[in-house]
């Protein structure tokens, strides 16, 4: 889950650093496009067919692949991890119910509430 949550936050901040440097540079890109060219650009195609035209959006760009191969392998090496070891004890890491244990002053309160 984490996971997936890193990479949708990447995605949608180079999405939308994209889409505005473009956009102060003068070119104006849909929310398509820029979503297009972000993962073109993280699944290493590279088409060539959209591309940063202004250096600050280049600049971005450079930085946020850098995000990208710094942040995303940690994380991938944190899912291998928790899968070797639930595989070694064999198990699953299902969360059981907890009791609640309500305190007399506490139930004192929520009754005068």
């Amino acid at each position: 889950m984490i996971l997936s949550a890193t990479l949708l936050c990447l995605i949608f901040t180079s999405l939308c650093g994209f889409q505005h440097f473009q956009r102060a540079g003068g070119r104006n890109v849909d929310l398509f496009e820029s979503l297009y060219f972000v993962v073109v650009t993280f699944a290493t195609v590279g088409y060539g067919d959209y591309k940063p035209d202004r250096w600050p959006s280049q600049l971005f760009m450079v930085i946020m692949i850098g995000v990208a191969l710094i942040v995303l392998p940690t994380q991938f090496e944190q899912l291998a991890y928790t899968w070797m070891e639930r595989q070694k004890l064999g198990g699953s890491y299902r969360s059981r119910s907890h009791p609640f244990l309500i305190d007399h002053s506490i139930k004192t309160l929520l009754n005068e509430l």
